[in-house]
């Protein structure tokens, strides 16, 4: 019996079969959020492909419990799927004309290092690859080299840990399906409430080994002065927001998923553990106690991530950090399915995970490409402090109960977030009212020095950089701002010594610390003089303690690493140490002085240019959808929450379709150029900020800028608040009115 598509499954099913059509060689990755069902997909393209009888088909997985359960799926679709082949070893492997013969990539992996095994099959016959993000791994990217047709892999995620490596040489294309967002409104996945505990309560994560996650051992050993937070902790929070779901959890270790799973039974809480080792009599009976509720939790470690099929758990309590996105999505997503009953699913967050990779239904910009180098920013979201649930960053008010992550400035009528409020109290009562922005704006036109300048005094201490102190990037006009710009040096600089004994060169500890940082990263990022290093290590030793042979010697050299770049973080950690120290101590004086002053001045005097008195400071208009507004409406970043740019209507009446405020963004710069109201190698110094000179990536692997037609990279790693201003700002420094530009909403 065929099985019924949807529209979303079928306009991808016709996607890949016309790559697979322009191409006979070619090799295409499908990416679609996870309980979205690929697996419907792929036997639909194996139907259509094996019709007559004359192809053959393979199927790679890499879970024998995924086996089955494909065979039984494909079988549904009316496609004859084998999962018992035998191979003779030797031969090559078996096939089946007009069917699928479903193995183990591992015993692929085995028979492909010794010969070429694809001797029965033929150009016209196909590849499907399933969880396609493992194809990386040596043994796969060997298999699927030998294959002499075309290849579909399939993932939820295309990401990979490495930040050099990527999928370009294996896939020739990527082709996406839609956002996990789209899917929840459209009822083919659930919605999901994420809950973080306090950041004192949450797992941590520890060692990172050279996958880049982090280890077993080093999680256990980062928490090992809270025992319980991993086993008590995670019960206590399950009972509070989650109690009687049913629940997938994740544990970090084999040790680690029993412990928890006797933490809940103990409790009165009937739980069941999985592993791989786990028998088939008990995995089969622990999955059936949790499909009739008799088992309330399943725990595993990572077992339950991919193919794994449990419709009816409507929560997922993840207690193990990582860095990987692909592993984090792949977990959530078992919670994502429509339920029924609950009609949701509870992620209950133990490590955090989400300050690190965001939200199950983030807009992610897929790539084959590597992601590069990662950078430090600012978390994808925000946690509220009264229910614990996780809201995009974004946001103005908590998704689950409505509290607020800011509030309105009465100065300048914007609303600013909490950490945008961070000097009201460093003046008094005048500033209560005021955002940093305006408090900023206030000491300006009372000639006070205010706090950027003070950071550009001791950029040193987040830098390095500490002998030399820019003049000229200090804007404050007056005496009484010389002066104490001119104090607050002098306290800088007799701090810096008292707390690095910079008096005696011979023991000042910034230098020391840093020329130590130079010499460790100079060795870990060169193999030779990490070599030459260790050959000297290894010869300072008595010759009983040296190592004997290849395997001792590798050991060695891989402890002894971990030892050097364990002293680099030590070191770096140290001297981040002393700087604070210095900036704190230094900042401290300096804010006892602006108090002082602040005491007896008007803050906040007679207000001019863009600023509206607080008197006629009124609310953000109430936007329609596919109704058209000047640009200079789009003020408040609250008045488009929930809305996406339709179309861009330029000063010239020229019309263009954009889908996303960043895609505005990039059009309305597009523009400038197109019109030589911009030229690129004239940017005016007030947007040069805004351009890179090369692609870079944020820390979840996603890209931060974007090549424009003209070469140029365009930085895009914003908000809509942020977008919108920018946008503003560009038109505005290039002389154009931001009313001539129109957007329609949707």
């Amino acid at each position: 019996m065929a099985v019924k598509l949807r529209l979303y499954q079928r306009e991808l099913l016709q996607q890949v079969q016309e790559t697979l059509d322009s191409d006979a060689k070619t090799r295409a990755m499908m990416q679609l959020p996870t309980g979205s069902g690929k697996t419907i997909i792929a036997g639909a393209l194996l139907k259509d492909w094996l019709a007559g009888g004359r192809r053959k088909a393979v199927w790679l997985t890499h879970r024998k419990e995924l086996t089955k359960q494909t065979q039984k799926m494909l079988t549904e679709a009316g496609v004859s799927a084998i999962t018992n082949a035998s191979w003779t070893p030797g031969e090559g492997a078996p096939a089946m004309a007009g069917g699928v013969i479903i193995l183990m990539a591992q015993k692929v992996s085995l028979q492909t290092a010794r010969r070429e095994v694809w001797n029965r099959y033929r150009s016209t016959d196909l590849m499907i690859v399933d969880e396609a993000h493992h194809a990386a791994a040596k043994g796969w990217k060997r298999a699927i080299c030998q294959w002499p047709g075309p290849v579909v892999g399939m993932t939820a995620t295309p990401w990979r840990l490495s930040e050099k490596e990527g999928f370009e040489d294996l896939f020739d294309e990527l082709i996406c399906g839609p956002l996990v967002v789209e899917l929840q409104a459209q009822g083919y996945l659930c919605p999901a409430q994420v809950l973080m505990p306090p950041p004192e309560q949450r797992i941590i994560g520890g060692i990172v080994d050279q996958t880049g996650d982090y280890t077993e051992a080093g999680i256990f050993q980062a928490n090992r002065d809270r025992p319980d937070i991993m086993t008590a902790g995670a019960l206590q929070f399950w009972r509070e927001h989650a109690d009687n779901r049913q629940t997938i959890a994740y544990a970090v270790s084999v040790k680690h998923a029993r412990n928890l799973t006797s933490v809940f039974n103990e409790a009165g809480v009937k739980a069941a553990v999985i592993l791989g080792n786990t028998n088939r009599i008990e995995r089969d009976a622990a999955i059936s106690g949790f499909k009739d509720g008799s088992v309330k939790v399943l725990v595993n470690v990572l077992v339950a991530t991919e193919g794994f099929d449990l419709p009816d758990a409507s929560c997922v309590l993840i207690a193990r950090p990582t860095m990987s996105l692909a592993i984090y999505l792949q977990m959530v997503g078992r919670g994502l399915r429509p339920k029924p009953d609950s009609g949701d699913c509870i992620i209950l967050d133990l490590a955090g995970n989400s300050a690190t990779h965001g939200l199950p239904e983030e807009d992610r910009e897929w790539s084959l490409q590597p992601r590069g180098k990662s950078t430090a920013g600012e978390s994808p979201v925000v946690q509220c402090e009264k229910c614990f649930t996780v809201s995009p960053a974004a946001s103005h008010n908590c998704r689950e109960c409505g509290a607020p992550f800011g509030k309105d400035c009465k100065r300048c009528g914007k609303w600013r977030a909490w950490k945008r409020w961070e000097f009201e109290n460093h003046c008094g009562d005048k500033h209560q009212r005021v955002c940093d922005l305006c408090h900023i704006d206030a000491h300006i036109q009372a000639h006070l020095p205010v706090e950027p300048p003070l950071d550009i005094l001791v950029h040193t201490c987040n830098d390095g950089k500490d002998d030399v102190i820019p003049e000229g990037d200090i804007e404050i006009d007056g005496d009484m701002a010389d002066q104490l710009t001119d104090l607050f040096r002098e306290l800088l600089e007799s701090d810096k010594k008292a707390i690095a004994n910079d008096d005696d060169p011979e023991h000042d500890k910034l230098d020391k610390l840093r020329r130590r940082i130079e010499r460790l990263e100079s060795a870990l990022n060169n193999e030779s003089e990490l070599d030459q290093l260790f050959n000297e290590h290894i010869e300072n030793k008595p010759p009983s303690e040296r190592p004997q042979g290849w395997a001792q010697g590798n050991r060695e050299f891989e402890i002894w690493k971990r030892d050097l770049q364990s002293e680099l973080a030590d070191c770096r950690r140290e001297l981040a140490e002393l700087k604070k120290a210095i900036f704190n101590s230094a900042r401290s004086k300096a804010m006892h002085l602006l108090r002082q002053v602040a005491e007896v001045m008007d803050l906040l005097p007679e207000i001019h240019g863009q600023h509206k008195p607080i008197e006629t400071v009124v609310s953000a208009p109430v936007l329609s959808e596919g109704n058209w507004y000047k640009l200079s409406e789009l003020g408040n970043p609250g008045s488009v929450t929930g809305k996406k740019p339709l179309a861009l209507r330029f000063p010239n009446e020229n019309e263009k379709t954009v889908r996303s405020w960043k895609e505005m963004y990039i059009s309305v710069v597009e523009w400038l150029f197109a019109e030589k109201l911009l030229l690129p190698n004239d940017i005016p110094w007030k947007l040069e900020s805004s351009f890179r000179s090369e692609k870079q990536w944020d820390p979840k692997g996603f890209w931060k800028t974007v090549e424009l037609k003209n070469g140029l990279f365009l930085y895009t790693h914003f908000g809509t608040g942020g977008i919108l201003d920018k946008i503003r700002r560009f038109i505005q420094v290039c002389g154009q009115d931001p009313s001539q530009f129109h957007v329609q909403l949707r």
